[in-house]
Protein backbone atom coordinates (compact mmCIF):
# COMPACT_ATOMS: atom_id res chain seq x y z
CA UNK A 1 0.00 0.00 0.00
CA UNK A 2 1.61 3.26 -1.11
CA UNK A 3 1.23 6.89 0.90
CA UNK A 4 2.51 8.57 -2.33
CA UNK A 5 -0.11 10.17 -4.54
CA UNK A 6 -3.75 11.08 -4.23
CA UNK A 7 -4.42 10.95 -0.37
CA UNK A 8 -8.33 11.55 -1.02
CA UNK A 9 -7.94 8.65 -2.65
CA UNK A 10 -9.58 5.90 -1.05
CA UNK A 11 -6.96 2.59 -1.08
CA UNK A 12 -8.71 -0.70 0.03
CA UNK A 13 -7.06 -1.54 3.68
CA UNK A 14 -5.55 -4.42 4.40
CA UNK A 15 -8.00 -6.96 7.01
CA UNK A 16 -7.39 -9.71 8.56
CA UNK A 17 -8.99 -13.36 8.31
CA UNK A 18 -10.97 -14.33 11.56
CA UNK A 19 -8.88 -16.98 11.98
CA UNK A 20 -6.80 -14.53 12.76
CA UNK A 21 -8.54 -11.94 14.13
CA UNK A 22 -9.89 -15.40 16.67
CA UNK A 23 -6.53 -15.89 17.48
CA UNK A 24 -5.60 -12.54 18.65
CA UNK A 25 -8.10 -12.06 20.34
CA UNK A 26 -6.95 -15.47 22.46
CA UNK A 27 -4.22 -14.70 23.04
CA UNK A 28 -4.93 -11.07 24.56
CA UNK A 29 -7.49 -12.48 27.07
CA UNK A 30 -4.66 -14.86 27.92
CA UNK A 31 -2.19 -11.92 28.61
CA UNK A 32 -5.10 -10.01 30.45
CA UNK A 33 -6.09 -12.62 32.66
CA UNK A 34 -2.95 -13.61 34.00
CA UNK A 35 -2.62 -9.60 35.12
CA UNK A 36 -5.99 -8.63 35.58
CA UNK A 37 -6.08 -9.69 39.43
CA UNK A 38 -2.61 -8.49 40.48
CA UNK A 39 -2.64 -5.15 42.45
CA UNK A 40 -1.59 -1.75 41.02
CA UNK A 41 2.07 -0.77 42.18
CA UNK A 42 2.37 1.81 44.26
CA UNK A 43 4.32 4.25 42.53
CA UNK A 44 0.93 3.99 39.48
CA UNK A 45 -1.05 4.95 42.70
CA UNK A 46 1.10 7.82 43.70
CA UNK A 47 0.67 9.15 40.09
CA UNK A 48 -2.73 8.87 40.25
CA UNK A 49 -3.43 10.63 43.46
CA UNK A 50 -1.19 13.54 42.10
CA UNK A 51 -2.87 14.06 39.33
CA UNK A 52 -6.44 13.89 40.94
CA UNK A 53 -4.69 16.60 43.50
CA UNK A 54 -3.88 18.69 40.27
CA UNK A 55 -7.23 18.47 38.70
CA UNK A 56 -8.96 19.60 42.08
CA UNK A 57 -6.56 22.31 42.27
CA UNK A 58 -7.99 23.58 38.73
CA UNK A 59 -11.54 23.30 39.66
CA UNK A 60 -10.85 25.03 42.44
CA UNK A 61 -9.43 27.86 40.68
CA UNK A 62 -12.14 28.21 38.17
CA UNK A 63 -14.81 28.56 40.91
CA UNK A 64 -12.92 31.62 42.65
Amino acid sequence: MSIEGNLDQKEPRPRLGSDARDQIGAHLQAVFAEIEGEPIPNEQIDLLLALRRVERERERGREA
